[in-house]
């Protein structure tokens, strides 16, 4: 198995490469960053994807912030201009306008009635003509789904986040989605700075408060698994709800889930990392997919510190940290702390090259 993260800014874009139980290659792409991020990058991986004769099995949009769902909006013009093909056999997404199902078929009028308004409800007009619309929610009811060897359970949204959604947004009003996380993220509204002036040890980390965004709530989350390797995949997914969800696969303190990869949920924003998710995880490896040069001020150093010094990690198990991007930002982070930190809380930092990619062996 491979994993690829692509550099999608602020924003996240990824794919899992990997040789199925039929002996085939197969790919499932997790979000799509910025429709930006579909002409700089995702376009030449599909084209290459296209050109090796291989499909996108799966593709998971997380939720309808721009910095996930853009770039296949991008991709969704390009088909409908003949740019390119459709490749994507199917397809995780939650509309955010209420769909009616009546068994297994979805009655979509009230999706199309609002297809002009907003990116979110574009993505649910196209895929509901084209039949590929999921017909029922992608929550954390549904059941474990395996794609030619690779399981995969979803961790978020519960059914109540995703009502929450509905509910913001409902039909009759066409309200425009709010697309943008600066509208309506009170971390975003917070943030003065970044905190990167403050050693890993003097975070106070006793007060904590949780995102409160109803979108990022929606996010889908899923646990992937293939031969026994598993990846965590946040996005931009409220800590409660993926704590819930673990704790409810039997995982605890004493029992935590043991993982190569954990995709960062937001961004590595202070209020969706949690000292309860992270004492029932554990994993050395943690990607942040974000450039650091951003209004949000993420990465925030204090998802690091919390992820470092939580007190059910063992501190002999030494942990790697992995931005998509590499530049000054990024590697101011840790200039104040003392220059035996990364022996202290024994870790390592890494900054990636454009489209890296890991070899899960």
């Amino acid at each position: 198995m491979e994993i690829f993260f692509y550099q999608a800014e602020c924003g996240d874009a990824a794919r899992v490469r990997y040789t199925g139980t039929d002996g085939k290659p197969h790919n499932i792409f997790i979000d799509a960053g910025y429709e930006r991020t579909y002409r700089h990058v995702l376009s030449s991986q599909i084209r290459e994807i296209q050109q090796a004769g291989e499909h996108i099995d799966l593709w998971i949009i997380s939720h309808i912030h721009d910095d996930h769902i853009g770039g296949v909006l991008a991709y969704q013009k390009a088909i409908i201009d003949g740019q390119t093909e459709d490749i994507v056999k199917a397809w995780y997404y939650n509309p955010p306008r209420a769909s009616t199902i009546d068994g297994d078929e979805i009655v979509s009028s009230s999706i199309s009635a609002a297809k002009s308004i907003s990116q979110g409800d574009n993505l649910a007009s196209y895929l509901t003509s084209k039949g590929m619309l999921p017909n029922t929610d992608i929550t954390t009811e549904l059941p474990d789904q395996q794609l030619f060897g690779c399981h995969m359970k979803v961790l978020s949204p519960s059914p109540a986040k995703l009502q929450q959604l509905r509910n913001k947004y409902p039909v009759a009003g066409h309200k425009m989605l709010e697309q943008n996380e600066l509208s309506d993220v009170s971390e975003a509204k917070a943030a003065k700075g970044y905190d990167y002036h403050i050693p890993i040890e003097a975070f106070s980390l006793n007060d904590w408060e949780e995102d409160q965004s109803v979108e990022n709530g929606s996010s889908i989350a899923v646990l992937s698994e293939f031969e026994g390797k598993r990846v965590l995949w946040l996005a931009d997914a409220h800590p409660s709800t993926i704590v819930a969800s673990l704790r409810q696969l039997g995982y605890s303190k004493e029992n935590p889930l043991i993982c190569d990869w954990v995709k960062v949920t937001h961004h590595g924003s202070k209020a969706n990392n949690s000292d309860q998710l992270y004492e029932l995880i554990r994993c050395n490896n943690y990607v942040m997919s974000v450039n650091g040069e951003n209004k949000h001020y993420l990465p925030a150093k204090e998802c690091i510190a919390r992820i470092l010094r939580n007190p059910n990690r063992p501190l002999d198990s030494k942990y790697h940290f992995y931005f998509t991007y590499d530049n000054e930002t990024l590697r101011n982070i840790f200039r104040v702390d003392k220059a035996d930190v990364y022996e202290i809380w024994n870790f390592s930092v890494h900054y990636l090259k454009r489209n890296s990619s890991f070899q899960i062996q």
